[in-house]
């Protein structure tokens, strides 16, 4: 009984540690890590569901109170998102009239300026993929791009992506892609 008392006891200061250092702790960026630790913070491209220990720095003014306190801290990372793959023809496309017609006036059908996230967008068939919905194009954008417009050409498995110029629309011209939707 008293072994079962002192593990309880023990598991409740670390959850108290726990609790106290998570209510004060600033969030943890990739400059204050790489700052700290003279390395870059790894990211990976899928996160992990299992907890994953990230070194934190004590504060010297802390460790008088924490001197038993570890050095890192577990934390658990919420399940990663949900991606699927789909096999799109990707065609480029501008703001001049001869791909977007005579009455183009630079705004998407979502209402977005096309200046919107520095011009990396696509258009898409809004009843498979609707607006705001996040996409991963490799050779375009280099991370993840919005749908925020559509096409009466754009059908099923057919994307456009957006290039401010029409030189860049034509250099991208129509591909077969495998797109990573991402949930």
């Amino acid at each position: 009984m008293s072994n079962q008392l002192t593990s309880i006891f023990k598991l409740t200061g670390i959850a108290s540690l726990v609790l106290f250092v998570g209510a004060t702790a600033r969030p943890i960026t990739a400059a204050s890590y790489a700052t700290a630790f003279n390395k870059p913070l790894a990211i990976p491209a899928v996160l992990p569901t299992a907890p994953v220990t990230i070194p934190t720095a004590i504060p010297a003014a802390s460790l008088e109170l924490l001197h038993d306190a570890p050095t890192t801290i577990t934390t658990a990372i919420p399940a990663a998102r949900h991606y699927r793959t789909i096999r799109m023809e990707v065609t480029a496309y501008c703001p001049c009239t001869k791909c977007c017609g005579e009455n183009a006036q630079g705004i998407t059908a979502s209402g977005h300026d096309i200046s919107y996230n520095n011009s990396q967008f696509v258009a898409a068939d809004t009843d498979h993929l609707p607006f705001g919905t996040k996409l991963l194009i490799p050779g375009y954008g280099g991370g993840a791009v919005e749908v925020i417009d559509r096409g009466g050409a754009i059908k099923g498995h057919k994307l456009d992506v957006f290039f401010p110029t029409h030189e860049e629309a034509l250099q991208w011209g129509r591909q077969w892609v495998d797109v990573t939707v991402v949930e």
